[in-house]
């Protein structure tokens, strides 16, 4: 669950809260010194779902190229079934 939250949905929602919570303080700052109050904009909405989205590809490209298992680390052995138990997946040594 905090792997989904991480690489999924904190770089998507990211943008869209900080846009929100600027235009908020920019309301009230303007409420108080009685200026006139910034639009909650369709486009910057937009442009914040747009960075939110580059911010997702981006950290999936990052998680894809830095995780995992090398490629000659080992032989994959798949879940079987001994003695009527399951036995999970696991990495072989390699055979030299």
């Amino acid at each position: 669950m905090v792997r989904f939250l991480l690489h999924y949905l904190l770089p998507l929602l990211a943008p869209t809260v900080v846009y929100i919570l600027w235009l908020w303080y920019a309301r009230r700052r303007a409420r108080k010194s009685g200026d006139t109050e910034p639009a909650f904009t369709k486009g910057g909405l937009f442009w914040s779902i747009i960075a939110g989205s580059i911010l997702l590809v981006g950290s999936l490209i990052v998680f894809a190229v830095s995780g995992g298992v090398a490629p000659d680390s080992g032989v994959y052995q798949a879940p079987r079934l001994e003695d009527g138990k399951i036995v999970g997946p696991e990495y072989l040594p390699p055979e030299e």
